[in-house]
């Protein structure tokens, strides 16, 4: 019972502590990286294709490319693309109401799936750099910017920017979120002064458009693309300076997106660890099993905590019986208080990470399954 106590511990205190502190050690050992600098001319400005992903978004996609026309970035260098993957409402009329501000269409019959769309569109960008984007994500004016700039160093061949949320405090998953991005911002901190940042927020990031290769449609791309071309042997790192915004949502949506991730990314991360240790990337094989596979087995080390507890010496079996007493105790007040339309951050917060763990589970299980499908639903 001590051994499945100290198992499930050792596994939690790994992935959320001792990880990203190994990844700071490895950040210090690197040499320093000297400070992006702009380009004087704007010719210089690498050119870009900014990929925006849709279905069914005609409650948010005018917003969006109307964001995407008041960025500051060299006239001539941007383009954007609306990819629609079977979109059933005005989503394709709203986008080439905007082919006048050069924005261009492709859309597909049916319902494909995020990936296998990226997959036909990706391979024809002829510009030097794509920038990932959401149909309900929208940047701050000089995020591009501070994106290409740093592709001035010929070892970098990705850049993630940071992802806000607008309007934490109307939503008490919101609340949940911000906390849960805050730690992530952290970890993709020190991540990225390694040069190996684990995957990319899909809601902003750019890379080198020659590095794009296909991906398997049940994977999940935002970590694929960055991991492989880390694999390549490019550095993937993190701009803080990228900014963009969106709205969190409730926590029923963020439960659903969380089991589409976890499956997805299972499949992800199990391929990009084959593919790292035959290219003598061993930091990139702990980078995923710390960082997202044990993660996601989340609601296993807690079992094994219950279970074990009940084995350990009796002063250690208190603190711990107690420790997860109020947890969980914490958790369903907080779950029925938010039922009850009453927020109170300290007791939700329990309440949203577990549920985000269940979910995990349940992405695991569709995973092992085989039921998971090819495509998304709009986080709205």
């Amino acid at each position: 019972m001590i051994v499945l106590f100290a198992l499930g511990l050792g596994a939690l205190l790994h992935a959320y502590l001792i990880y990203p502190l190994s990844m700071q050690a490895v950040a210090l050992l690197r040499p320093r990286r000297r400070p992006a600098t702009a380009p004087a001319d704007a010719r210089e400005w690498p050119s870009i294709t900014l990929v925006i992903s849709a279905y069914n978004e005609e409650r948010v996609l005018r917003e969006k490319l109307e964001n995407v026309a008041a960025l500051d970035y060299p006239a001539g260098r941007l383009q954007a693309i609306v990819v629609s993957d079977g979109s059933t409402d005005e989503t394709e009329a709203i986008a080439r109401a905007f082919a006048p501000q050069g924005v261009a269409l492709r859309a597909f019959t049916g319902r494909q799936g995020k990936v296998a769309c990226l997959n036909r569109v990706l391979p024809d960008v002829r510009s030097d750099l794509v920038v990932m984007s959401d149909a309900n994500s929208l940047y701050e004016p000089g995020s591009l910017r501070r994106l290409a700039e740093h592709f001035a160093d010929a070892r970098i061949g990705c850049v993630c920017g940071e992802l806000r949320y607008r309007n934490t405090r109307e939503l008490s998953s919101g609340e949940g979120e911000r906390a849960y991005w805050e730690y992530e911002r952290w970890v993709k901190r020190v991540e990225g002064a390694s040069g190996s940042l684990l995957g990319a927020n899909g809601a902003i990031y750019a890379f080198r458009s020659p590095l794009f290769r296909q991906v398997d449609p049940l994977m999940f791309c935002d970590d694929v693309i960055p991991v492989r071309i880390r694999i390549g042997g490019a550095d993937v790192i993190y701009e803080p300076g990228a900014l963009c915004l969106e709205e969190a949502v409730d926590e029923r949506t963020e439960r659903r997106r969380r089991r589409r991730h976890a499956s997805f990314g299972l499949r992800s991360m199990l391929a990009l660890c084959r593919e790292a240790a035959s290219s003598g990337r061993p930091l990139v094989v702990y980078q995923c099993v710390s960082h997202r596979i044990l993660r996601w087995f989340g609601g296993l080390w807690l079992l094994l905590i219950l279970v074990g507890t009940s084995g350990l010496p009796a002063p250690y079996f208190q603190a711990a019986a107690s420790a997860q007493g109020v947890l969980y105790g914490a958790a369903a007040v907080g779950w029925v208080l938010d039922r009850l339309g009453r927020r109170v951050t300290i007791l939700y917060l329990p309440f949203y990470a577990l549920a985000i763990t269940a979910a995990g589970i349940l992405g695991l299980v569709h995973y092992f399954r085989g039921t998971d499908r090819p495509w998304w639903e709009p986080r709205q």
